[in-house]
């Protein structure tokens, strides 16, 4: 059996077990007033907030199906937990602790997103999809977190496929007994230049 049929195969089931569990996407009903999201769709502030509202198009995982998945095939991690940005520049004054093997996209959960920062969110998606195509993305911050929800939503709009959402996030695999890793963030174009170190 080829690697890429075996790992569409532990995908299949990876669906089948969060359909039996009643949370893929899509089967919840969405009890978020109207006024919390913006014309688009895309959730408005405040960020922090049980997260209720289904996302079609995207796999929802729980802590157990993250854990297949993981262990299944070659998966592309993404951290989109906000960072400060001003005048050219990520504003980062502690070490930001994510799941180890992470790339950490700031930012791109906003409800809007201006051309430069559509710009960073797709070359970053394609540039990592470049050595592996049918690697599945999966979105998350920390648990309770909105922004997440914004990220895969606007991925699946952008027309990317294997799209995953990891609500738990960062606190549900610390909270499984897994430890985390110190990333920084990935440097948008219009960056004045670094300022992490990692």
């Amino acid at each position: 059996m080829s690697t890429q049929h075996s790992a569409h195969s532990v995908r299949r089931y990876i669906i089948c077990l969060v359909w039996i569990s009643g949370i893929v996407s899509g089967v919840a009903e969405a009890d978020v007033p109207a006024a919390a999201f913006n014309q688009q769709g895309y959730r408005l502030p405040p960020f922090k907030a049980p997260v209720t509202a289904p996302l079609p198009g995207v796999t929802t995982l729980d802590d157990d199906t993250f854990q297949v998945l993981l262990e299944s095939s070659s998966v592309i991690l993404v951290d989109v937990y906000a960072l400060t940005w001003h005048n050219g520049l990520f504003l980062q004054d502690s070490p930001h602790l994510t799941i180890p093997g992470s790339i950490w996209l700031p930012n791109v959960g906003a409800p809007t997103l201006e051309d430069e920062w559509r710009d960073y969110f797709t070359q970053t998606l394609d540039a990592q999809r470049e050595n592996a195509e049918v690697a599945p993305l999966v979105f998350f911050c920390r648990s309770d977190c909105w922004l997440s929800w914004n990220a895969a939503r606007r991925a699946e709009a952008m027309g990317y496929e294997e799209l995953y959402w990891y609500p738990n996030g960062v606190d549900g695999w610390q909270a499984s007994g897994h430890s985390l890793a110190a990333v920084c963030p990935q440097l948008p174009a219009h960056a004045e230049r670094a300022t992490c170190e990692p």
